[in-house]
């Protein structure tokens, strides 16, 4: 009886871990990117020059409340563990190396590669490579769950990795938006709302109880989109500022939506069920994550609406916030566009390697190998980064390419996530109740198995078996990383 009720619970757990055979959601968010890329360079065809500047500005309002929505449910997945902050340094310092060193190669790229007419300043160049840094976490996380390896220690590390990831990301942009403006005391404001921000997230970590619901979030929303586009407008129109005394303050959204999903109080999974007396309102019965999948896909196709014309110029009219843009930059031939896209989708991927070199004393290098390329899909901050650069007035084949190159990491997804399955399928799982269930003839209770991990090695004892001498392997010679050879 309790052979047959393991089995069936086997058979359970194997049917939960099989990943879709088809990433639907993947597939629906790189079709509307490519609509609404396709439709960007037909729409200023279609409208006059005032009618096209009242569509960019709504589509940038639109824009901004899709990513703010999006970021408050990344925050909802940051985690920390105040009582062990010191372990967490060579956490942020692996994620801030894997999403340094694609920045890092697409910057260069963007600098030096383009050709003459089409090559960004470097000041333009950090901000528009940095597309390449952050690693979806909302993506990431679906899809190894949905391989049926979320109790691994890949799983558990990447975790960390893709949430520090993302929020480096985020503080750098602070920072870099300084160095491509310039020094004005109008960035103070930004800086101070920044520091605030980080000490909020940090005081209040997921301890303040406000409504979590679709609705609730789709007001918290509106309102940090709303606030941020008020500071922009009160210190930007002439309206407000007719003499012009103070530069555009610029607050995006990112950082404040991530702040809003960190300090709440928020519980993962599904809802508890209310009180059979109590009846749902229409609103409570349609799915969160439903609503969650349908305002990303309209995302993916804002973040193709934001490309600026890249054939005709005529309405280039500063629909968004242009700082500090120059003259509009020459075309690049199809054919160029291609081998940019491909060049740097190369770069953006090898830079995420990184973590492959980390770990060595915890696991063998396929897992971490399967780590570094667990590492490599990107996705809505991704594409909210390049919303924040051509914000910023940084246009041209660059952008196109950034674009483009996003494109084609959200169809490899599926992918990189079965590398990953391949890389540590004959791995020995990283957690005790993997092992437990390895000990031999003992089926039932983990106090039935006596488990002892030495050098990565478990050794399995029973109370009806000897327990077996581990083999003495040689020792490598001075300066040899054992596991880096190990395949």
């Amino acid at each position: 009886m309790t052979q047959t009720k393991m089995a069936n619970a086997s058979d359970t757990t194997v049917a939960k871990q099989q990943p879709p055979l088809c990433p639907a959601r993947l597939l629906l968010f790189c079709v509307n990117l490519f609509i609404g890329l396709i439709f960007s360079q037909l729409i200023p065809e279609w409208m006059d020059t005032s009618t096209y500047s009242t569509w960019k500005a709504v589509i940038k309002v639109i824009t901004m409340f899709c990513v703010s929505y999006i970021m408050i449910h990344v925050g909802f997945e940051f985690e920390l563990d105040k009582s062990r902050l010191s372990s967490y340094g060579t956490e942020y310092l692996v994620a801030m190396t894997a999403a340094g060193f694609p920045w890092l190669f697409c910057a260069v790229y963007f600098m030096y590669a383009l050709g003459e007419e089409h090559n960004l300043p470097w000041q333009e160049a950090l901000i528009a490579a940095r597309f390449a840094a952050p690693t979806s976490a909302g993506i990431l996380f679906t899809m190894l769950e949905a391989a049926g390896m979320k109790e691994t220690w890949l799983f558990k590390k990447a975790r960390i990795l893709a949430i520090f990831d993302d929020l480096d990301t985020l503080l750098l942009m602070v920072p870099l938006k300084a160095i491509f403006i310039g020094l004005k005391w109008e960035l103070a404001v930004d800086l101070v709302f920044v520091g605030i921000l980080v000490v909020l997230m940090y005081v209040c970590l997921h301890r303040i109880n406000f409504p979590v619901t679709w609705p609730a979030i789709v007001v918290y929303s509106a309102c940090v989109a709303g606030f941020c586009e008020l500071v922009h407008f009160a210190t930007h129109s002439n309206l407000t500022d007719p003499s012009d005394i103070a530069d555009t303050v610029h607050l995006e959204v990112l950082l404040p939506a991530f702040t809003v999903g960190c300090i709440a109080k928020h519980a993962h999974g599904p809802p508890e069920p209310k009180d059979g007396s109590a009846k749902p309102s229409f609103l409570e019965r349609i799915p969160a994550d439903k609503v969650k999948m349908s305002i990303s896909a309209v995302f993916m196709v804002l973040v193709g609406f934001s490309m600026p014309p890249l054939f005709n110029d005529s309405h280039d009219v500063g629909g968004h916030r242009r700082l500090a843009a120059d003259a509009p930059k020459a075309n690049m031939e199809a054919g160029y566009i291609v081998l940019h896209v491909f060049a740097c989708s190369v770069l953006m991927n090898l830079g995420k390697l990184f973590p492959a070199a980390c770990y060595g004393k915890e696991v063998s290098f396929r897992t971490r190998l399967g780590l570094a390329v667990a590492m490599m899909p990107r996705g809505e901050v991704c594409a909210g980064i390049i919303v924040n650069a051509i914000a910023l007035g940084i246009t041209g084949p660059a952008m196109t390419i950034a674009v483009f190159c996003l494109a084609i990491n959200m169809m490899m997804v599926s992918g990189f996530i079965f590398t990953v399955k391949q890389l540590v399928k004959d791995q020995t799982p990283y957690n005790e109740s993997a092992v437990a269930n390895d000990c031999a003839g003992q089926p039932t209770a983990l106090e039935d198995c006596k488990v002892e991990v030495v050098d990565t090695k478990v050794e399995q004892t029973t109370d009806t078996s000897e327990q077996l001498e581990p083999k003495k392997e040689p020792t490598p010679p001075p300066g040899t990383d054992d596991d880096f050879f190990e395949l």
